[in-house]
Order: structure tokens, then sequence, then C-alpha cells
């Protein structure tokens, strides 16, 4: 793994972040104070020509929250970015046939405009979820990330079916509340649900089928063509994070760094430093695997607490109930409790 990572190679395009430049400067904060710390000057950042590194995106991120003060700053930009702002993915979406091929182009094609999240579209009975989980890189600008994205997709499945009055979705936050949830819905224009298992935007499925009016398949397919070479090129230098997470899936288990390392021929030494660039560590990215892997088998199984903290690891099964309220604030039991009595339908055996 080359210290030239996706994540400090420069492929984000600063027209993805000239709402959000016009939205601060609004409250009088320049594109200066937004670059501070990144290596960049103002007038680079205010370029529409230029292109960043998914760290100096977080950086700039940083310094928007810190300089406006609004918790809710991922959701304003998210509304205010135009379909033309995703690039080549935003006119692949604008030529999609429906609505549920325009999001499933969105989903596939993420990973060339964010690193930050790992997104997923999950059919469940009569509803189509997105899911945003998140990768452990950058965890400090993650609640932006989810709301920029959710946002964002609002904001597109409304340009598409040109049915801004009559969306049917339901947005669901990981995180407690910053603001009331009026603030929130007042945004989305949705139901807003917190303290949830997973951040999600839930659609029912029906709305997949709807044609979009713009739909060009001769220009999607272009437009298709340009993502995949962006998406290799991208998986030719992946982050060493998502080099890890992937590991992590297929060996099923959570090995220590030296185990890891030697997969990823590399020494910890190597592996500790890259991550450092990527503003984590193996840690982080252990526990968050493991929190996605706790929450799957408590709401998705019976294994009981015990039994689930034995197969992530952990001996002794009061390290894995302090390990779990450190991540969701409560217990394993009554996180299970309270899932089940707000989802009443029980688990398959």
């Amino acid at each position: 793994m080359s210290q030239s990572s996706a994540a400090s190679r420069a492929f984000i395009g600063t027209e993805y972040l000239s709402q959000l430049i016009d939205l601060l400067a609004q409250q009088g904060i320049s594109t200066a104070q937004l670059a501070q710390g990144t290596g960049l000057s103002g007038k680079t950042l205010a370029s529409a020509q230029e292109f960043i590194s998914p760290l100096q995106y977080h950086k700039v991120v940083e310094n928007a929250l810190a300089l406006s003060g609004d918790p809710l700053l991922g959701l304003e930009h998210g509304k205010r970015m135009n379909i033309s702002s995703h690039g080549f993915l935003g006119f692949a979406i604008m030529a999609s046939d429906t609505l549920g091929q325009a999001l499933s182009l969105a989903i596939r094609y993420a990973r060339t405009r964010t690193l930050l999240a790992d997104i997923r579209f999950i059919h469940d009975h009569d509803t189509a979820i997105i899911q945003i989980n998140r990768l452990a890189a950058m965890p400090s600008t993650f609640s932006f990330v989810v709301q920029n994205i959710i946002s964002t997709l609002v904001t597109i499945a409304r340009f598409l079916t040109q049915n801004s009055e009559e969306l049917t979705a339901v947005a669901k936050f990981t995180d407690a509340p910053v603001r009331p949830g009026s603030c929130y819905e007042g945004v989305l224009g949705i139901p807003v649900m917190f303290n949830q298992p997973h951040n999600q935007l839930c659609i029912p499925a029906w709305l997949l089928d709807t044609p979009v009016s713009t739909a060009n398949t001769t220009a999607r397919r272009m437009a298709e063509a340009e993502c995949e070479k962006q998406l290799a090129e991208l998986d030719r230098g992946q982050d060493l994070v998502t080099q890890i997470r992937r590991r992590l899936d297929r060996m099923d288990a959570f090995p220590t760094l030296t185990v890891m390392a030697k997969t990823l021929n590399s020494s910890p030494r190597t592996i500790n430093r890259q991550l450092a660039q990527l503003n984590t560590t193996y840690q982080n990215i252990i526990d968050e695997a493991r929190r996605e892997q706790a929450l799957h088998l408590l709401l998705e199984t019976n294994t009981s607490v015990e039994d689930i903290a034995h197969q992530l690891g952990y001996n002794d099964p009061s390290n894995f109930g302090r390990a779990f309220r450190r991540w969701l604030g409560e217990s394993p039991r009554a996180f299970r409790k309270r899932a089940r009595e707000q989802y009443p339908a029980q688990p398959d055996e």
C-alpha cells in the first residue's frame, strides 16, 4: 500500500463544495477560512476546475462545522446540491429510466464521490432502504456526511419524480437529535427518526418504478462508462481502511494488527502510520466492524448476548457490555428490548 492512498489523492472536484461555499458566504465565512489546514488556498477552493483529496474535503467540512456552529449543515448542503454537482454520476442518474435505476446507480458509484461512507441498497418487503454505514476513516465528520447523503438523495428523488409535495420517505439517524426534530423535518420535508440502529433513508418500493422524464439510454450508458473508469482508478489505489474492512468481512474474524499486517504484506508499524494519515486507528476499524456485527446479531437473530460476545472475540461478556455502552449508550439487552418493542416482529429462529 503506497502512501499515495486514495484518501490522499485529489479526485473530488471543487464544484462539489460550491453550494457549501455559497451557503457559508452568506454568514460571512470566506473560502480562505474554509481552506485553513488543508494546504489549499482560498482561491483554489473557490475554483470550479480544481480537484481535492478526501482528506482535504474532510478538513474543509471540519472547518465549516466549526465556523458555522450549525450541526445541521450537512442537511442544508445536500438540499442545495444540483445533480450536475455529481459529475458523470449526476448525468447517469438524470438519464436513468426509473427512480429505482437512478438510486441503484447513485449507490453503485457513490465511492467515486466519497470515501467516508459505505452505502447499501436493501429491499425489505415493500420498502427500499438506503443504508449508510461508517467507514472508520474520518469519524468526526460522519454526521455531516450522513446528513449530506440523505438530504442529497431526497433532493434527487424529488427532482427525478417531480413530486416534491408527495415524496413518501422516512429518514433514520443513529444519532440523538442536536436540534428539535422539526428542524430536521423542515429541511428534508419528510419524517425523521433518531437513535435508530442504522442511518437509513426508507422509501416505499412502489416509488422505484416511477419513470424519469429525462431518461436517455445512450447518455446513461456513456456516463456509466465514465463512472466505471473512475471506479477502476479508485480501486487500484483504494484506501487502507477499505482494504482492511473487506478482509475482515472475508475472514469473519477480528485478527490482531500483526495478523492483519501479514495478510496485507505489510508491517504493523507501516499500517499504523498509514492509518494515522487517514485519521483513524486499527482499533477504531475493529470496533466499528464489531459494532455492525453486534447490531446484526442483536436485531436479526435470537443469539444470546453471551454467545454474541464470544463471536465478537470477547472472552468476558462484561467487556462486550462495556464496549456496547460506549458505542450506543445502553446495554446490549436494553438495546435489543427497545428495538423489539419498537419493531414487534420477532427475528427468525
